[in-house]
């Protein structure tokens, strides 16, 4: 089962780029020959190279009012079903990724709950902190365990 992975986000504003920092740990992380890992930044052509994957896993920052560097797990069902879930770049992202996907992958987003979105480099310190985790929970994600 082919999964890609792809972290989402601007590193110009502060935590708004969580996901492409976790995105860059994971590079740099021993992962299965089956995982694909995509710093998609801000790009929406970033969302082609989820095409032909079986899951798709998302890293976002997500507002859903808890402490900054909070770690949410949903599922794409879980988005649609709740309008108060909203990725930081979700206009159509998970239409997006399904349409260039060519099939129907199972899609969970990671997010992390950011503190500062504003104009700078490099992410706050309860965000920054968040980051090990959810590479530990990507990384549960991909052994099959059930991950909060």
């Amino acid at each position: 089962m082919r999964t890609a992975i792809v972290g989402v986000g601007n590193i110009l504003m502060r935590d708004d780029g969580v996901g492409v920092h976790v995105a860059w740990k994971l590079i740099d992380t021993p992962l299965p020959a089956d995982v694909d890992v995509t710093d998609a930044g801000t790009s929406a052509e970033a969302a082609f190279s989820v095409a032909g994957a079986d899951r798709v896993i998302v890293v976002d920052a997500v507002r859903l009012g808890g402490s900054p560097g909070t770690v949410y797990r949903l599922t794409d069902d879980d988005a649609a079903a709740d309008e108060e879930i909203h990725t930081c770049h979700d206009a159509g992202l998970i239409d997006a990724l399904r349409a260039v996907a060519e099939a129907q992958p199972e899609i969970v987003i990671f997010g992390v709950e950011p503190g500062e979105i504003e104009w700078g480099l490099g992410l706050s310190e309860d965000v920054a902190a968040a980051v090990g985790r959810v590479v530990e929970v990507v990384n549960d994600e991909l052994k099959g365990a059930q991950c909060s």
